[in-house]
């Protein structure tokens, strides 16, 4: 039985001394960025856009960080740099979910991303499938100096049809 991962593409190790820092640089914002750059393409031409390129959005509809934690904070202020709005969180996605998404998923299909804990990451990830979205990229972030896995992940969801696009790869 042939191993799907194996035929994906991998992009080239971060140099020792940036992994496993817990913080997002520009290189993984653009990767996790990939993954909706594609969706977004996809789904213009699919639905029959005249001109995907021409008026690019953000992309991602939010960013997710939660005010609990520094590194959603740097990652939260990379986000607003590259022109994608970010919706705070203090752990807890209930308003974020009734006031936002829920509404949002149900006329389209926008993605999403964020750095956040792992209880919002899985309250998230089972509330997107009820809306026709999935995970498409996810990795548990380590502290710094440290082999314990830290209570972070930073993750992108985007619509089924994507479900291949994983962290900008395809």
């Amino acid at each position: 039985m042939r191993n799907r991962r194996a035929s994906q593409p991998a992009l080239p190790p971060k140099p020792a001394a940036e992994q496993g820092s817990g913080l997002w640089d520009r290189r993984d914002f653009m990767i996790a960025s990939g993954a909706a750059v594609g969706a977004w393409a996809s789904l213009s031409a699919a639905m029959g856009t005249a001109n995907a390129t021409a008026a690019r959005p953000p992309l991602f509809h939010a960013i997710v960080a939660d005010t609990r934690f520094p590194e959603s904070h740097a990652f939260a202020a990379e986000a607003r740099r590259t022109g994608n709005r970010v919706a705070w969180i203090t752990g807890d996605i209930t308003d974020l979910w009734y006031s936002e998404l829920d509404l949002l998923w149900r006329k389209k299909k926008a993605p999403i991303a964020g750095l956040t804990a792992y209880s919002a990451f899985f309250c998230l990830e089972r509330l997107a499938w009820d809306r026709g979205m999935r995970m498409t990229f996810k990795e548990e972030l380590r502290c710094a100096g440290s082999a314990e896995p830290s209570s972070l992940y930073r993750w992108v969801i985007a619509p089924k049809a994507q479900r291949r696009i994983q962290g900008g790869l395809a």
